[in-house]
């Protein structure tokens, strides 16, 4: 009986020995597969593309944040797809359809945007030139581009401070960066604004930031008038509030013999009325009338100044 069970474990221990064999051996045989097919994935050769970082809709504006680098075997990459050399391409262009993360960004994906260069907003003949607004009262950084402002200028000539119109119903081109109404002002304001003009306007101007203080003044878009209105001297003499005149003596009497009294001849006594001595506020009405600067905008086809126009 002793014997039996011995032959009989020796025969179950056998058996265990060959299925212990055998699992180790498909153990190694599948690790051993899996390094062989990591290795040969490692040979293939892989590519960058440009993919998208997250999910886009529709619509998106193309910015460098938007888009993302991811690894393909070069076997499977779609020649219309972008290598990280061209990403530049897609730079502010516009999706026409959604992406999912991941996905390449392809040029057929896209429409480019075309931008107008700003100068070639100007009408023929025309000049922009651009002040900052240390330079030229904003009207406290509410003007917005397409508003119409008349620039006066403040210096002094002969002793005398003089402010006069020096260019009326300037058309404002832009405000900082912001060329359209109805665009978003950047945070902080402007620091310039950009004004259409004429040539020699713009020689007027350029003249007077290095001569004199501009003062821009909003008008209505609908006002054509100019005004030729101007003023010397100081305040006080705006006003009318001057120092009082001397009080005018009398002028000493002469008795000659037995003639009766006369005033010394060549001296006169002075006006009672201040007023009559000529005495002037100071306002005067330049010699030569202005036309709107911006008049090409409402001239008619004869090319008649809006100044004559009203007349």
């Amino acid at each position: 009986m002793k014997i039996r069970l011995s032959l009989r474990s020796m025969v179950l221990m056998g058996l265990a020995l060959v299925s212990g064999a055998m699992a180790a051996w498909s153990v190694h045989d599948y690790i051993q597969g899996r390094v062989d097919q990591i290795e040969a994935q490692a040979r293939v050769p892989m590519v960058e593309r440009v993919v998208a970082a997250y999910d886009l809709p529709a619509g998106t504006r193309l910015q460098t944040e938007h888009m993302a680098l991811r690894s393909f075997p070069r076997e499977w990459v779609s020649s219309a797809s972008l290598s990280a050399a061209r990403y530049a391409e897609l730079d502010d262009s516009v999706l026409v359809s959604s992406l999912r993360a991941g996905d390449p960004i392809l040029l057929a994906h896209t429409v480019a945007v075309h931008q107008q260069s700003f100068s070639s907003q100007l009408a023929q003949g025309r000049r922009a030139i651009t002040l900052p607004v240390d330079q030229i009262n904003s009207v406290s950084g509410l003007l917005q581009p397409g508003d119409l402002i008349d620039l006066y200028v403040s210096f002094e000539y002969q002793r005398r401070q003089v402010t006069a119109p020096l260019l009326q119903g300037v058309l404002v081109l832009a405000t900082g960066r912001t060329t359209r109404l109805g665009e978003d002002r950047a945070e902080g304001g402007y620091s310039t604004v950009t004004l259409d003009t004429a040539p020699e306007d713009a020689v007027k101007l350029v003249a007077a930031r290095q001569s004199g203080q501009i003062t821009a003044i909003l008008r209505h878009p609908d006002d054509l008038k100019t005004d030729l209105r101007a003023v010397r001297g100081d305040l006080a003499a705006l006003l009318g509030v001057q120092n009082a005149p001397p009080v005018p003596k009398k002028s000493p009497q002469v008795i000659y013999g037995n003639q009766s009294t006369r005033t010394m001849p060549g001296l006169r006594a002075q006006p009672k009325n201040p007023a009559a001595s000529g005495r002037s506020s100071g306002l005067f009405d330049l010699p030569q009338a202005q036309d709107l600067v911006s008049a090409w905008m409402r001239r008619t086809a004869a090319d008649t100044p809006l100044h004559d126009e009203e007349q």
